[in-house]
């Protein structure tokens, strides 16, 4: 929400904030604190909520909206992109990722490992963003996967309101199940699990999914193409450089990337050969409001926060005076 309203209003536009159906509440908040702390006049900053997607597409119809700044699903933004044609609207999309953890032969497997499945686990994995296959040499396939087990195994989804809690619920009932679907096609597709697999057996509240290695399947595999939204890690092998970055890019997604390798030069060849928006190399920390974020290929249009994404709110014009 932040990253949108932020700019816009600073460019000079007024804003309709319309957050998704499950996720009002962080929104509403910002209407309230805006409402309070700030001399916005009326009409400036406008809050939204609707349980209907049918609000969403008015918006994106209405031809009073001179541009649309979406964070989704890719098939939504497919939608929206098609909606805000007949006004040929400004469409900005910030879409979905598969994205792609690579650790090259000379990287310390064990703390790439433990990094990947943190990074899979946050926020249950529901992010764009985040890394959801882990890329391994071959011939340390099975100490990677024991290792991002072992890391996995060690975070216990808990309460998301308590500071410690790395792993919290899916949103709803509906997503959960979205995501057991998927685990229970990595069996059919000839998958195992290296740890998890399921709902928590301790958490009798909540939509929880425990966070899961699934090994045993190249990324030919629709667990490994197609974005999950959980807290799932798909290990996949790569026989050096060329493959792994070859694997990489063979996604239609192509948001984010990492690459750990203990050759910072290595690792900055490989990272400038991947086809996505943003890439982490060797832990960096990439997700900042002056770094602009945004992906390539069916992940998204433009670029969010920057100069780059202050500038996705401007018009350019230019004005010719005779002398």
């Amino acid at each position: 929400n932040l990253a949108k309203i932020g700019p816009a209003l600073a460019a000079g536009n007024t804003v309709v904030l319309k957050p998704a159906p499950d996720t009002p509440w962080c929104a509403a908040v910002l209407g309230e604190l805006a409402a309070a702390h700030t001399d916005l006049p009326p009409g400036v900053l406008n809050i939204v909520t609707s349980d209907d997607h049918a609000v969403g597409a008015m918006l994106t119809r209405d031809p009073r909206v001179d541009m649309v700044s979406f964070t989704g699903s890719t098939a939504t933004g497919r939608s929206v992109m098609a909606a805000g044609a007949p006004t040929v609207k400004k469409v900005f999309l910030e879409l979905g990722g598969k994205s792609a953890f690579l650790v090259l032969d000379d990287a310390d497997l064990a703390g790439a490992c433990s990094m990947a499945a943190f990074t899979a686990s946050v926020h249950a994995g529901q992010g764009c963003a985040i890394t959801t296959r882990l890329v391994v040499p071959r011939d340390r396939y099975d100490d990677a996967v024991a290792a991002a087990a072992a890391a996995m195994s060690g975070i216990k989804p808990g309460d998301p309101t308590k500071p410690g809690t790395i792993c919290g619920p899916v949103i709803s009932a509906r997503q959960r199940d979205r995501v057991q679907s998927y685990l229970d096609l990595a069996i059919d597709e000839g998958g195992r699990f290296a740890c998890g697999g399921g709902s928590p057996a301790d958490r009798d509240r909540g939509f929880f999914i425990e966070p899961t290695v699934i090994a045993g399947l190249d990324n030919t595999a629709r667990v490994a193409r197609e974005e999950i939204f959980g807290p799932v890690l798909t290990v996949i092998a790569h026989d050096g450089d060329d493959d792994a970055i070859r694997i990489a890019n063979d996604s239609t997604y192509g948001l984010s990337g990492t690459v750990f390798s203990a050759d910072p030069d290595r690792a900055q060849a490989a990272a400038a050969r991947l086809r996505v928006g943003t890439v982490n190399v060797n832990g960096g920390v990439w997700y900042s409001a002056d770094a602009p974020f945004g992906g390539y290929k069916q992940s998204g249009v433009g670029r969010e926060m920057g100069l780059a994404g202050f500038e996705e709110y401007l018009e350019l014009k230019v004005i010719a005076t005779a002398v």
